[in-house]
């Protein structure tokens, strides 16, 4: 197997979002032009890592209303709870180790909010975000929700570690996102000087991310929320320099133009300004 050697690093730029939500943005990262950044990332348009954080009593910090159009956003959390509403009805109680996985298609509405007990004690809250473009054909398609529960992913145990399949199949397990773009999707924990290796397939944007601790690839130490993109090979090494917890991420390239403004992701400049005007004139619907 030829291992793929880290191609460029790119490093997570702290901002918030939402209601005072902090995070990390590593994708697209800092010193990067945000659209360069989308075409170097095909299929993955944003990949942002929120907390850690300890909410406060009587918050309400999360994800109020907003609309996407174009992709799905693949969300999964580390700790905390967060309850998820949108315009299509759907509905649902994001859990520690579970996910969400939401088709925006043609247009959809939605919030990320905290959980009751949280609004009234404050907790931790971590998760991670990923924004998965539909291909050009699959972008009007109906909006839709699906919960991904924790027991529907369960860790695996590995020599050093274990692992998590969000998306694809590693080490033999297949996860249970789908999604019209080809991605494998994971989270890997690992004890100091575990070493993993996995075969990824030839052509495919493929990316290491730690969330916490420190890697090494081939001779590159990659720190906590940085994305070390990978270069040309077949699979990938890595080693553990601290105890360390980190995403895993592959996926097949569209190579189809992109069109980007805030919440929409289009391939055109006149698709974006449709996305606005069908949302200020409320078609892609309302929570309720």
């Amino acid at each position: 197997m030829s291992f793929k050697p880290v191609a460029t690093l790119i490093s997570g730029l702290s901002t918030q979002d939402g209601n005072r939500v902090p995070l990390t943005r590593l994708v697209p990262g800092r010193g990067q032009d945000g659209t360069e950044a989308f075409r170097a990332m095909d299929p993955f348009l944003l990949m942002d890592h929120f907390g850690p954080m300890v909410l406060p009593p009587g918050t309400d910090a999360g994800f109020p209303p907003h609309p996407h159009r174009g992709f799905q956003t693949l969300t999964y959390l580390i700790q905390g709870a967060f309850r998820h509403r949108d315009s299509t009805g759907g509905s649902g109680l994001l859990q520690p180790g579970g996910a969400q996985l939401m088709n925006a298609g043609s247009g959809i509405v939605h919030e990320e909010m905290p959980v009751p007990e949280h609004l009234e004690t404050g907790g931790p809250i971590e998760g991670v975000q990923l924004w998965i473009n539909l291909p050009r054909a699959e972008k009007g398609t109906a909006p839709g929700y699906r919960d991904l529960q924790p027991e529907s992913m369960p860790w695996m145990a590995l020599p050093g570690g274990r692992i998590r399949v969000l998306a694809g199949t590693w080490m033999g397990v297949t996860g249970p996102a789908r999604t019209p773009a080809r991605i494998a999707y994971a989270h890997l924990e690992l004890e100091p000087g575990a070493r993993f290796e996995h075969a990824l397939p030839a052509g495919w944007t493929a990316a290491v991310v730690p969330l916490h601790g420190s890697i090494r690839i081939l001779g590159t130490t990659v720190p906590a929320d940085t994305v070390a993109r990978l270069g040309a090979g077949d699979g990938v090494a890595l080693e553990a320099a601290s105890p360390v917890g980190l995403m895993l991420l592959a996926g097949e390239p569209l190579g189809e133009p992109i069109a980007h403004y805030g919440p929409f992701v289009m391939t055109t400049r006149e698709e974006i300004e449709q996305a606005i005007l069908d949302f200020q004139q409320g078609r892609m619907g309302q929570l309720n």
